[in-house]
């Protein structure tokens, strides 16, 4: 057993040793696009985090009535403009430059947030940001087609909503007081609406600043693993339409504007049974081209898909448990060879990044990274007016290092690029005595059952009282109380408090009794960094069968189990396009799936099937004393969950884990060096 461990702690951390390797990597492919080669950038290597700020030059900031512009399709879009005012409240004449968001959740909603909470930056979501105003910006405010007071029947994200962005843009290159500088901002929604309008490459556009922006929705949010993540969609999309309907109180604020206000919400109300209702309807029934990812309604709401279009710098901000974990660290790949970008990662999940974590600090280097609002400044100062700032010298890559410093001061680190230049893959296998080994079993060994649990109820959508959105769910599998919950409600879960099983899948775990693999207590400290590739051989008894992979920093002293990251796979989805997957070192490390009703492989019981698992990616240190642990289970339910027709061929299912050297199941882990961190 001691020379077992020796080995293992010698592969483990033999790059300690190394410093600044850097790895061969390719990128990750597109639908559009095959994997390419992918030079490390080794830019900026010495870069550091300094405060930026400027005084006010503006006494006021002030927002000007409701107003609407009229589309070429003859639609309205609800429109608000802010611009500098003089101590009397009265309009700065002149021209400035521009930053534009686009809001599905109600301009007129993060206006008056913004009056409220004056201090803080609100041009993230949509508000009266006067921070950047007073400091010599007009910022405008657009309702979306078909949402907030904007008309239309919206299909979220499709061509239409996507022509109206073009048109918004076009509006505000007329305006008498636009000097030609325009960035596009904001975060979640109004991020991704950021980036699909610099694709469509406007002139006019100078910088993006995107916060939380989604790149994939089939494979980084709606149907992870070929499961559709009802939770998530039962949360966005019945938020997104209900503050859609909601309509009264603007009338009472605009009277003026009340029968056209009432002419947006009957759009709104059609549009439930027109698209929200089938859409939802059709991913639970299965249907192909919204369970698969055949034809172009996800490719078309895809910012990855042409990221690599975007001519001007682009500042992209995520999070580590972000409903788009996956996707920022690609859209940063997509951009970084050809114009200036950066990647900063913060902790948490969706919402509570958006409500604590961007938070300034009052302009200070925070654990490592500064807050959005100086960035912001930062940012457009340079590339809307013209101002040397410095953001050319900011690092590349910043990213919240879950467990890098003390307990609850943990740190960011920064490099110079994403992946990590210095990461390179390590293959570890799952061992019959529940281990986790560098060595391939070399004859057959125990193996484990994993049972698929009883159906969620799920109740399709519906209208109701006419008007309002509603999806119901039940999670029999225990992953209501789990990070998971937390991380696909975009965090609304915990707005009363968090639960104590969101920060430990102990509990999750041994409710869906769940096959937990891990090493020895770890000799040195082993710093992950990037995406994660299971490679799980198994068999099933019924022709669907699904594994979930839980990637945790297990504390044996306390017996907690901290969640890092996570995957989730179908195995009807298992085939993979080795020429738009991730290779580093030649080992494949982020598989990519298609995903198509083409690609599906037969489940045959009692045949053993080979399932690579696209594992998200993270960015952690598992301490000296702690042990790294692979949980192995049948669901995980509040992140996807089968179509109603998948689900009839799944109960029952019983899927077993095959460790033997014909069947050598694995993890490829990215090592990084600790030395490099800072």
């Amino acid at each position: 057993m001691s020379n077992h461990l020796s080995r293992l702690a010698a592969v483990l951390f033999s790059a300690a040793v190394l410093t600044h390797v850097q790895a061969q990597t390719t990128t990750l492919g597109t639908r559009s696009a095959t994997n390419s080669n992918n030079p490390a950038v080794l830019t900026n290597a010495a870069a550091k985090w300094t405060a930026y700020s400027r005084p006010e030059v503006h006494a006021g900031a002030i927002t000007k009535p409701l107003q609407y512009v009229t589309l070429s399709s003859g639609k309205k879009l609800a429109v608000y403009v802010s611009v500098p005012a003089n101590w009397l409240g009265m309009p700065v004449p002149g021209k400035f430059p521009v930053i534009l968001t686009q809001t599905a959740y109600r301009a007129d909603a993060a206006r008056l947030l913004g009056s409220m909470v004056p201090s803080d930056t609100t041009l993230i979501i949509g508000g009266l940001d006067k921070f950047m105003v007073k400091r010599g910006y007009i910022t405008v405010a657009f309702d979306v087609y078909g949402t907030g007071l904007s008309d239309g029947r919206t299909k979220l994200l499709g061509e239409e909503v996507q022509q109206a962005y073009a048109e918004a843009v076009n509006w505000i290159t007329r305006q008498a007081w636009f000097d030609g500088n325009l960035g596009v901002a904001g975060t979640s929604y109004l991020g991704i609406s950021a980036l699909l309008t610099a694709e469509q490459r406007n002139p006019a556009v100078k910088a993006v600043f995107a916060e939380l922006p989604m790149g994939d929705p089939y494979r980084g949010t709606v149907v992870t693993g070929g499961l559709f993540n009802a939770w998530f969609l039962k949360n966005w999309l019945v938020l997104t339409q209900n503050m859609s309907v909601v309509n009264g109180p603007a009338k009472l604020l605009h009277p003026l504007l009340a029968s056209q206000i009432d002419k947006a919400t009957q759009d709104h109300i059609a549009a439930i049974n027109e698209w929200y209702l089938p859409t939802i309807n059709r991913g639970l029934a299965g249907e192909v081209g919204m369970a698969t990812d055949d034809g172009t309604f996800w490719s078309v709401r895809s910012s990855l898909e042409k990221a690599s279009s975007i001519e001007v710098p682009t500042f992209i901000v995520g999070s580590s448990h972000d409903i788009f974990q996956r996707d920022e660290p690609l859209l940063y790949e997509q951009l970084k060879t050809h114009v200036n970008t950066k990647l900063l990662i913060m902790p948490g999940v969706h919402l509570q990044t958006i409500l604590g974590g961007m938070k300034d600090k009052n302009n200070a280097q925070f654990n490592g990274a500064p807050g959005s609002e100086a960035l912001l400044l930062q940012w457009f100062d340079q590339y809307l007016k013209g101002m040397k700032t410095g953001v050319q010298q900011m690092p590349n890559v910043t990213q919240f290092v879950d467990g890098y410093g003390a307990a609850g001061a943990e740190r960011y680190a920064s490099t110079t690029d994403w992946p990590h230049p210095a990461m390179t893959p390590q293959r570890l296998y799952l061992r019959g005595d529940q281990t986790i080994s560098a060595q391939a079993p070399t004859t057959p060994e125990a193996s484990y059952t994993i049972s698929e649990p009883p159906a969620p109820t799920v109740l399709p959508g519906t209208n109701k009282a006419g008007t309002m959105l509603q999806v119901g769910l039940t999670f029999p599998d225990g992953s209501d109380c789990s990070i998971s919950h937390y991380q696909w409600s975009l965090g609304f879960s915990g707005l009363t408090g968090t639960k104590p099983c969101y920060a430990d899948n102990t509990q999750v775990e041994a409710a869906q009794h769940a096959i937990n693999y891990e090493t020895a207590v770890l000799g040195s400290d082993l710093y992950l960094n990037g995406p994660i590739q299971a490679d799980i051989w198994m068999s099933a008894t019924n022709a669907q069968a699904a594994v979930s992979i839980r990637v945790d920093d297990f504390d044996p002293a306390t017996g907690v189990s901290k969640p890092l990251t996570n995957g989730l796979q179908s195995a009807a989805f298992r085939a993979v396009d080795a020429s738009r997957s991730r290779f580093v070192n030649g080992v494949m490390m982020q598989p990519w799936h298609p995903f198509t009703a083409a690609s599906i492989l037969p489940v045959v019981p009692g045949q053993p099937m080979l399932v690579p698992v696209e594992v998200f990616p993270t960015a952690a240190v598992i301490k000296v004393g702690h042990k790294l642990r692979i949980s192995i289970s049948a669901s995980n339910q509040v992140q996807g969950i089968w179509s109603l027709d998948r689900q009839a061929q799944a109960n029952g299912n019983v899927s077993t884990i095959l460790i033997d050297p014909a069947h050598a199941s694995s993890i490829v882990l990215p090592v990084v060096p600790t030395s490099v961190l800072n």
